[in-house]
């Protein structure tokens, strides 16, 4: 009887035991399902202040694209139109939406170029710039989805910087003629003086070809300075015309091959595609890239070795826009820092007959097929000056 007392109290200890952990679980877990409900009701909190935050963000920038005066066009990645702001779809019209953008540039703008250049039928004149549009993703690389491409009116930029760059050259011409004056009187002076003894009796067969090829000389260098003068009065471009630039480089080649003859030079072409043209002026860039042949055979009067290569790049800009740089590359002695800064400004020269013309005309081409024209150098080393152009494609134009 004893024993079974003692067990009955055993077990109910144990009851009571088991009933006092779980009132302290109970309790726990109400605790914790009320710090549980805080931090639900504190995560719900913030998620409406964070919406709401967006909200006025996504506002903001609605307000933005809406005030901007630039177009604003989203594309997908088949390159049809998914999105557009006000001003875009002012500029394309609303049927824009949902069309390919090729076949909308086509229907809105007359020509365009390469290097996002747009003109109207009213001469209006835009410029496209792009971005990349990706979707965030920390657990790989964002995935492209499309582009964002932004399109300003630059007419009144355009035709400001066209004024100034006539004024500039106007400016220009000034100080051009006086010193034309002087450079045209020396050659044309020698030529006169050459001239004038070819026909005396007491020169041998040697010395009047001699006067000769002196003469053919000082007549060159006059028609040179003419040149230089002409085209950078016009500006570096007269025409707007597809130039196989095969075509351009065997004018080139042979514009300049009595004088690399007569210097003992060599001058070379490296291979290229022979399918890449450009939009522009033939004559012009023909002298732009004589100059720099020119230029080279100056500073290194004989035995100059002259390469020209032409590859195929993208546009700073963009990586969407094709262009071809054209190099022209010497064994001379090279240009420091100082000097290659100041290179390309007109009536910089460091030749005594030198008009500073040449490279002037090179930047003055350069920027009017709205490239570029620049150079690299180690002084000791040689230089490599670079004609920047954006690639002419037929199926790609509007």
């Amino acid at each position: 009887m004893t024993d079974s007392t003692e067990l009955e109290q055993k077990r109910l200890a144990e009851l009571e035991d088991a009933f006092e952990l779980f009132n302290q679980t109970s309790t726990q877990l109400t605790f914790a399902y009320e710090s549980l409900q805080n931090q639900v009701e504190d995560l719900q909190r913030q998620l409406v202040e964070s919406n709401i935050e967006k909200h006025r963000v996504g506002e903001r920038l609605e307000q933005l694209l809406n005030l901007l005066p630039a177009a604003v066009i989203v594309l997908d990645l088949d390159d049809v139109v998914i999105d557009m702001n006000p001003a875009a779809v002012a500029m394309l019209g609303a049927d824009a939406r949902h069309r390919p953008w090729v076949e909308v540039t086509r229907n809105v703008f007359l020509t365009s170029n390469n290097a996002g250049t747009f003109m109207t039928h009213n001469e209006q004149v835009f410029q496209l710039s792009e971005t990349p549009l990706t979707l965030s993703n920390e657990d790989q690389n964002s995935p492209l989805i499309g582009r964002i491409l932004l399109v300003q009116d630059v007419t009144d930029a355009r035709n400001l910087q066209q004024h100034i760059d006539r004024h500039q050259r106007l400016s220009s011409m000034g100080e051009m003629t006086a010193s034309l004056a002087h450079q045209i009187r020396t050659p044309l002076a020698s030529a006169l003086l050459y001239v004038s003894q070819l026909n005396s009796d007491h020169l041998d067969d040697d010395k009047r070809m001699k006067f000769v090829d002196k003469s053919v000389n000082s007549l060159h260098h006059l028609e040179s300075l003419v040149k230089d003068m002409l085209q950078y009065a016009k500006g570096g471009k007269a025409l707007d015309k597809p130039v196989m630039i095969v075509e351009l480089i065997q004018r080139l080649t042979q514009s300049v091959e009595d004088r690399v003859a007569q210097s003992h030079s060599i001058l070379t072409v490296a291979n290229f595609d022979e399918s890449f043209q450009v939009l522009g002026d033939i004559d012009a860039l023909q002298t732009a890239l004589q100059n720099l042949i020119i230029n080279a055979m100056d500073v290194i009067p004989e035995q100059a070795e002259i390469h020209i290569a032409i590859e195929e790049k993208f546009h700073k800009s963009s990586r969407h826009i094709p262009c071809i740089n054209i190099k022209v590359s010497d064994n001379g002695p090279g240009l420091n820092e100082e000097v290659m800064t100041k290179i390309f400004e007109p009536f910089y020269t460091r030749r005594a007959q030198g008009t500073g013309l040449g490279l002037a005309v090179v930047r003055a081409v350069a920027d009017a097929h709205d490239g570029e024209a620049w150079v690299k150098s180690i002084q000791g080393e040689g230089a490599t000056f670079v004609l920047t152009l954006p690639l002419y494609q037929v199926k790609e134009s509007l």
